[in-house]
C-alpha cells in the first residue's frame, strides 16, 4: 500500500487536491498533515503500515529524511544533491561551475572589488537561504551579521556556493523518475515568472537527457535547466519531496512516482 503524507499548510489546496486525485487505485491511499514551520517535529501518522511518500515543505522532507519510519519515502542523499557534486559529475555542464566553495566566515577574505556582484547559494539542498545575486560589499556586512548571529542552519561554517553572476534568458524545471523525463515546465523568462508547458524545446530536452544518461543522481529528483545566450546548462537538482510545480501534469508525475515504486516493492528492492 502506498500512502502520500500530504503537507496541508504550506501546499497550494489546488496542488494538494490534483495530488489526491489520481490517488484512486486499491493499493494507494493519502493523509494530510501539518507541519510546524521550522520545527523538527514529525506530525502523527495514521496508516504506518505502508509505503510513505513525503510531499511538503524543505522543512517536513528534511526531518522525514531522518526518521527511520519514513526515511524510505524520501527521494535523496545529502552528499548527491549539493553543487559541489554536481560539478564533480556534470563538469562545466552546470551553470556556475565556474565558482567556488568557501564558508561563510571566508566571504570578507575574497578578493573583489567592492561594488561588483556576485552569485551565491547554498552548497546543499537545505534552503538555507535561496540563491541571489548581491554587491560584495553587501555580502560582507550579511556574512559578518551571519557569523556573529552562529544560527544552527546557517552560520560561519555554512558552506556556499559563490560565482560571477550569469545572464538567464529561460529557466525550465523537469521531473524525473527512473531516468525519464515525465514532466516539464518553463517557470521564468528575462528573469520573471513566467510559466508554459508549450515552450518545451526540443535541444533543452536532449541536453537534459544527456545529463541524464551520463550520471544517475536518483531515482527520482528534478532538474532545473537554463538557456544562457544559444547554449544550455544545469542550474541545479532538487529532492522531489519538498520541490514545488508550475504548469507541471502533476497527475502524471505522481502516476510515474506510484509505478516506479510498485515495481521496487514488488521486487523486494523497496519498502
Amino acid at each position: 500500500m502506498i500512502n502520500w503524507i500530504l503537507q496541508k499548510n504550506l501546499t497550494k489546496p489546488e496542488i494538494l487536491e490534483r495530488i489526491k486525485s489520481i490517488l484512486n487505485q486499491v493499493d494507494e491511499i493519502w493523509e494530510e498533515v501539518e507541519v510546524i514551520p521550522f520545527s523538527t517535529q514529525i506530525p502523527k501518522i495514521q496508516n504506518n503500515e505502508t509505503f510513505k511518500i513525503i510531499y511538503g515543505s524543505t522543512t517536513f522532507m528534511l526531518n522525514a529524511y531522518e526518521n527511520e519510519d519514513l526515511k524510505e519515502g524520501i527521494f535523496f542523499e545529502p552528499l548527491k544533491f549539493k553543487m559541489t557534486n554536481y560539478v564533480d559529475k556534470w563538469k562545466d555542464n552546470v551553470l556556475n561551475s565556474d565558482g567556488q566553495l568557501i564558508r561563510f566566515e571566508e566571504i570578507g577574505s575574497l578578493i573583489s572589488e567592492q561594488n561588483k556582484k556576485w552569485f551565491i547559494r547554498p552548497n546543499n539542498d537545505g534552503k538555507e537561504f535561496s540563491g541571489k545575486v548581491e554587491q560584495f560589499n553587501e555580502l560582507v556586512t550579511w556574512s559578518e551579521k551571519v557569523c556573529q548571529l552562529e544560527i544552527p542552519e546557517l552560520n560561519r561554517n555554512t558552506e556556499v556556493w559563490i560565482s560571477e553572476p550569469k545572464k538567464i534568458i529561460k529557466e525550465w524545471r523537469l521531473f524525473i523518475v527512473d531516468d525519464q523525463i515525465v514532466s516539464t515546465s518553463r517557470y521564468m523568462y528575462n528573469g520573471q515568472l513566467d510559466e508554459s508547458e508549450s515552450d518545451i524545446p526540443k535541444e533543452m530536452i536532449e541536453f537534459a537527457q544527456k545529463r541524464i544518461e551520463e550520471y544517475r543522481l536518483h531515482d527520482i529528483y528534478v532538474m532545473d535547466i537554463a538557456e544562457i545566450a544559444s547554449e544550455f546548462k544545469l542550474i541545479e537538482c532538487n529532492c522531489f519531496n519538498g520541490t514545488g510545480f508550475y504548469n507541471h501534469n502533476i497527475e502524471a508525475i505522481v502516476q510515474s512516482i506510484n509505478k516506479f515504486v510498485k515495481q521496487k516493492i514488488k521486487k523486494g528492492t523497496i519498502g
